[in-house]
């Protein structure tokens, strides 16, 4: 074997520039497919950071109004929901809904001394971030005390605070009072929206709590529901007419009137977005191993080339017993070694763009004010799993790329390898 590997090296220096000029055309090609796929990732990652998060398997149901009669009920007729209604659901579809979450809001004023803004405020309980998963970066978030004893405790966010206290930092917010709507609310914690696009000024209270201040009877304002174990739009679909089909037993209304209930079924943007994620990677993997095509034809026409002037030396060889399996093995090993030699060339300088540009963005990016990166490139990597996809690739182009000339090398006999050489 190691004498197999010094003939090897001893024919490509024997040709350096040829092999040279062939091998920058393979690392080209891995170059580019590596770029390709790092720059795509970060990307991706990217766009999920801004669009997608936990809660985009969520479907919200909100009251609305009958546009059909039904079991001589009128139509115009408003259908209101209550917490009970989660419950009815989680035992309908104890497969596909983990948790429901409910909600009251109303829209509000507040103030702190002489700041104003007009608002969103939402009653939650804990684990309201199933549906909303804002980040908590100063104080506390909502507990089980604020809603037994119905404190008058909210939680901000960053978009509100720069209105109220453009000033103060997150940890110097916590503890002051703000009014709302003449009602006193100390501000127990500060987040900021999880998707970097989200605007919100949300005010979050205790759920007790709103509805003794706000609200006279059990109808809530929204109920978000989150879904698992469906993995395609119809699957997903099929589940939302399936739980309409359920409410309007509940509620009594026509099953086919979509105006009765509005429902907002957001997961249907993530597995869009999730669909199309996979068509990017897809569409990268064809442009760059295009490219790397152009890389394996030139390695074979450069053993072609080594074959033909190896004429006599690979008949010679030949007549003194070499089997077929010998002489197709040095020509294959010949050409994946210059493949995987120039490719690996390639798959290095690409990581290493690769990682100048994720330093070059990040170093461009401001995340002093909103704790969140707002980019559309972020944290891209080539991961292992692409790296040993890669190097799979480069092999089999190797073989590839000498089949031809190895199959050639193999059909010379003695006499027309003298003949062709004299």
């Amino acid at each position: 074997m190691r004498d197999l590997f010094s003939e090897i090296f001893a024919s490509i220096s024997h040709s350096r520039t040829r092999f040279l000029l062939t091998g920058i055309s393979t690392a080209w090609g891995i170059f580019l497919l590596i770029v390709l796929l790092g720059v795509g990732d970060g990307i991706i990652n990217g766009i999920s950071n801004a669009w997608l998060n936990e809660d985009d398997n969520v479907v919200t149901v909100e009251p609305s109004k009958t546009m059909y009669p039904f079991s001589g009920l009128p139509a115009g007729r408003k259908i209101n929901i209550q917490e009970s209604d989660g419950r009815s659901l989680m035992e309908a579809f104890p497969d596909n809904i983990s948790n429901c979450v409910a909600e009251l809001d109303r829209e509000v004023i507040v103030s702190y001394r002489n700041k104003y803004s007009e608002t969103d405020m939402a009653g939650f309980y804990p684990g309201y971030e199933a549906v909303r998963n804002n980040v908590i970066i100063a104080g506390r978030n909502i507990n089980d005390m604020d809603i037994k004893e119905k404190r008058k405790v909210c939680i901000v966010s960053t978009n509100l605070c720069k209105r109220l206290f453009p000033s103060d930092s997150p940890e110097e917010i916590v503890g002051k009072v703000v009014s709302i709507h003449d009602v006193a609310f100390k501000v127990a914690g500060v987040y900021r929206p999880a998707k970097s696009y989200n605007i919100s000024r949300t005010i979050i209270a205790p759920f007790t709590t709103m509805k003794s201040l706000y609200f006279e009877n059990d109808d809530i304002s929204k109920l978000s529901i989150v879904v698992e174990g469906l993995d395609s739009e119809s699957a997903n679909q099929k589940f939302v007419e399936s739980m309409r089909a359920h409410l309007a037993g509940v509620k009594q209304f026509d099953p086919t009137d979509k105006k009765a209930l509005t429902i907002t079924n957001t997961y249907d943007l993530f597995l869009y977005i999730t669909s199309l994620f996979k068509t990017i990677n897809l569409f990268l993997w064809i442009v760059g191993l295009s490219t790397l095509v152009a890389g394996v034809v030139g390695v074979s026409n450069i053993m072609l080339i080594t074959v033909r002037e190896r004429t006599r030396e690979l008949a010679v060889r030949k007549a003194m017993g070499a089997s077929r399996r010998s002489i197709i093995s040095l020509v294959l090993l010949e050409s994946v070694m210059v493949t995987l030699i120039f490719g690996y060339i390639g798959m290095v300088l690409g990581i290493g763009v690769i990682k100048i540009a994720d330093l070059i963005v990040s170093a461009s990016v401001d995340l002093s004010k909103t704790g969140v990166s707002s980019s559309i490139f972020l944290n891209p990597e080539v991961k292992l799993g692409v790296m040993l996809g890669a190097t799979l690739i480069m092999v089999i182009s190797g073989i590839l790329a000498g089949y031809m000339p190895a199959k050639k090398a193999v059909s010379i006999k003695l006499v027309e390898a003298l003949a062709a050489n004299d």
